[in-house]
């Protein structure tokens, strides 16, 4: 069956005007798209071919490489030229390439073949992966917020240096991978790893259609697609041939296209000042998709509603919030009379709008001026924290991807120790010793003759076992309800959990940050390996309300659900901070005795899901010249119901951790 046709796609202007910017101007980073499934994102994407422009290349190369960029040729392609040789060429329209969750580092980037390489010595031997398929044209990843980790690695260095390095066994190859990237994701199935995130230039939302016409409309067109796909393509022709001379017009208009001196200058202010965004990639795409969208309008110069539309595609996944985004509008509308009114030194300034905070929420304030003397605190007395105790997990025979410094864990990968080797199907890390020695006792049936070269079979491969120290993900869930409001419990616990992440840091593990309060759990940090996001994150934590522990478990549970769908090779880690007073229930309500047997329930689900849990008892327990003794929680009973290890706050490093740190 014909795919759908991209002009008969009701609705979805944002999606439709971000694509065509994209392929107008690949150099923007390619377009990420939002929303619930049901909304034509990955109909859209797979039907932006037909409205593409005709590509001309090499008919025999395998990346279908541009003759007219001889710099970007590969190495076979360069070679043929040097020797005089003429190019067969060939036309082709443009494909999108799926690149699927389960696709191993190989079948992206490529690899040697080692049988080849064994057989008929030829050990250069290279077989493209998808990176070299995707050459010149559109990579599609559905689902993108659930790619595992190492194929994120290689998909953002090929994306950012538009080659693909493959490096094996001192055997190298590289390649040309300029593609258009684009990915689509329903935001309630996990967060986007924000390397990736900012890589990509563009980022819209799909809209749910509640217009009825047009509802009924969508089921008319898709009804008619099922029975007689030609029927709604011939139907639809004529807004095809529109767009693909639109577009053919608008890549020939983008290289003369220019935006003013005084328009540029407002844009940067407002992605900078007022957007507060971090670096310069979005005044660098902003501008290019303005000029993007003049051309598409068959001008030679960006007016003030391009940058405006080219602001909100651009921005809306680095601008801090929605609000300082329509500020960042506003002042590109006020910064100046763009027809030739006052100096951009003589804008008016726009006046600031309070931030107000979140509602029924009382900041921790005194935590924040002295996060630089708790550092330095931590760091010098970091020795008698027991984090070896607190964070030692217990070996496991999983096979995983990723490097850190935790615990020894089998790879996956070509990296890290050999320690034994085992027979597979497909080997991609030969182990040369195992495989000779599997061969030798066949060679008399073989006939071998002293002398002479080992005959090898497949069934004599061997794949190497290795093993090398790898990663966890660490969940700090926080209980930040009234009961741990005190000054000295709170810091205490934030001390705590600083020292923690810090040895975090030094094992490259991954951290993610939730808080619970009144009857609801927040995540303030997605999974992350950055420190300095999760310092920012604890100054973030706002104290008071009711205790809902079960909720803060459940929430944690369903965000390790989250990353296990996206890579099940994860070790996870729970670590609960709590006095264990828990006085609210899954259903909200403060109904004792419900509660407390609430949040054992769900350390039971913990234990069930094999996760690792620490549970820190932030409750203040005697402890000389600090607090009077209290009420007893539930703290121990739930880390023996999660098979988890228990520790009580105050007695981690004596009263040291409650002294004052230094401004």
């Amino acid at each position: 069956m014909a795919g759908f046709p991209f002009a008969a796609v009701v609705g979805q202007s944002d999606i439709k005007t971000a694509l065509l910017i994209s392929a107008v101007a690949p150099e923007i980073g390619g377009v990420l798209i939002f929303g619930k499934r049901g909304t034509a994102k990955s109909t859209l994407v797979r039907a932006l071919p037909e409205v593409l422009p005709l590509l001309e290349g090499v008919a025999d190369c395998p990346y279908f490489c541009d003759p007219s960029q001889t710099r970007r040729l590969c190495r076979n392609c360069q070679a043929r030229q040097q020797r005089g040789e003429v190019l067969p060429l060939a036309t082709r329209r443009q494909r999108v390439i799926t690149l699927p969750l389960n696709a191993s580092e190989e079948r992206l980037v490529g690899y040697f073949d080692l049988t080849s390489a064994l057989k008929h010595g030829d050990a250069r031997r290279f077989e493209p992966g998808l990176l070299a398929a995707a050459n010149r044209n559109i990579l599609y990843v559905d689902e993108v917020n659930l790619l595992a980790d190492h194929l994120v690695d290689s998909l953002l260095d090929a994306a950012s240096l538009g080659v693909n390095y493959v490096e094996r066994d001192n055997v190298s190859e590289v390649h040309p991978a300029r593609f258009l990237l684009v990915g689509t994701m329903n935001p309630e199935e996990g967060e986007l790893r924000p390397q990736l995130l900012d890589r990509f230039g563009l980022a819209v939302q799909a809209e749910t259609i509640r217009n009825v016409p047009s509802r009924s409309l969508i089921i008319e067109r898709a009804l008619i697609h099922q029975s007689d796909p030609a029927q709604l393509t011939a139907e639809v022709a004529g807004e095809t041939a529109d767009l693909l001379q639109k577009l053919t017009l608008a890549i020939e208009y983008y290289p003369q296209v220019k935006t003013p001196p005084k328009l540029r200058y407002a844009i940067a202010k407002a992605v900078s000042q007022e957007m507060q965004a971090a670096g310069h990639r979005g005044d660098i795409v902003v501008n290019i998709a303005a000029r993007a969208i003049a051309a598409l309008d068959g001008r030679l110069e960006v007016t003030l509603d391009d940058a405006n539309l080219a602001l909100r595609l651009a921005m809306s996944h680095r601008a801090r919030s929605f609000s300082s985004l329509q500020k960042a509008l506003m002042g590109v509308a006020q910064e100046e009379d763009l027809q030739g009114g006052e100096s951009p030194e003589e804008a008016t300034e726009i006046a600031q709008i309070d931030d107000y905070p979140e509602p029924e929420a009382v900041p921790d304030e005194d935590y924040k001026p002295g996060m630089a003397g708790i550092s330095r605190k931590i760091k010098e007395g970091l020795e008698g924290f027991p984090l070896k105790a607190i964070l030692d997990f217990p070996r496991d025979r999983q096979t995983r991807q990723y490097s850190g410094r935790r615990f020894e864990s089998l790879s996956s990968r070509r990296s890290g120790r050999y320690i034994r080797s085992r027979y597979q199907s497909e080997v991609n890390d030969l182990a040369l010793d195992a495989t000779l020695r599997a061969a030798a006792v066949h060679q008399k049936t073989r006939g071998w003759i002293p002398g002479q070269r080992l005959e090898l079979r497949e069934p004599d491969f061997r794949q190497k076992v290795r093993q090398r120290k790898s990663r966890a993900l660490l969940v700090f869930a926080i209980d930040a309800s009234d009961s741990v409001m005190s000054r000295q419990l709170m810091n205490a616990t934030k001390r705590a959990i600083l020292a923690l992440m810090q040895d975090a840091y030094e094992k490259r593990d991954r951290v993610a940050i939730l808080t619970f309060r009144f009857a609801s759990a927040r995540l303030l940090l997605p999974p992350t390996n950055n420190y300095t996001q999760a310092r920012e994150a604890l100054e973030q934590i706002y104290v008071g309300g009711c205790t809902p522990i079960a909720t803060g478990i459940q929430e944690s549970l369903k965000l390790i659900e989250k990353e296990q769908r996206r890579d099940r090779t994860i070790y996870p880690a729970l670590l609960l901070f709590t006095d264990g007073l828990a006085n609210v229930g899954l259903s909200g309500k403060m109904n004792e005795p419900y509660p407390v047997q609430d949040a054992l329930r769900m350390c039971d689900e913990i234990a069930q899901a094999r996760i690792a849990t620490t549970v820190i008892d932030t409750g203040p327990h005697f402890h000389p010249g600090v607090m009077r003794k209290s009420e007893e929680g539930i703290c121990r009973e739930m880390a023996e119901r999660m098979n988890g290890n228990y520790y009580i706050l105050s007695d981690l490093k004596g009263n040291n951790i409650f002294e004052e740190a230094e401004a």
